[in-house]
């Protein structure tokens, strides 16, 4: 990569507009759950937000495998493809546990968010993602989490985050 390839200022516009159009769910969820009178519906949105919030750090996962698959040493090419599985692995579990417990799979989805990030942070200081992927994640994460709030404060029925 070349060093204007990997510059923070020289994010291409398609990952900064993609990225910020798959805000859209996560805030567009978020909000309408809260503003419904059905109880029913503002259940499947919300089961609309924990789904889309699994999907997408699968995708995160997947940006770590396709990352992994240009490693040279061996060793960390593995750790790397295996590390590149877990988001996939939590986001499933965060909407399974949903069923039961809201808050906790909200907890589950913020910390994988996070700890994401910081994956990907890493792999900006090691040069094996480029610089300008380290503020597209920040950026992205902290709306998710922010999307995350927002759907905890305007649920419909509190009765549920126990």
């Amino acid at each position: 990569m070349t060093q204007t390839e990997t510059s923070p200022s020289n994010m291409p516009v398609s990952a900064l507009l993609l990225g910020a159009a798959g805000l859209i769910p996560f805030f567009g969820l978020a909000i309408w759950q809260g503003r419904v009178s059905d109880e029913l519906l503002a259940d499947r949105l919300i089961l609309a937000y924990v789904f889309y919030a699994a999907s997408i750090l699968s995708f995160l996962g997947g940006i770590g495998w396709g990352l992994a698959m240009s490693e040279e040493d061996p060793m960390q090419r593995g750790l790397s493809f295996s590390i590149s599985t877990v988001p996939s692995l939590v986001g499933w579990a965060a909407a399974f546990i949903n069923v039961q417990n809201l808050a906790f799979s909200l907890g589950i989805l913020g910390a994988a968010f996070i700890l994401q990030g910081f994956w990907d942070f890493y792999l900006v200081q090691t040069e094996r993602a480029p610089r300008w992927f380290a503020p597209l994640r920040l950026g992205l994460t902290i709306a998710v989490i922010a999307s995350m709030a927002i759907l905890w404060f305007t649920q419909a029925d509190f009765s549920g985050l126990a």
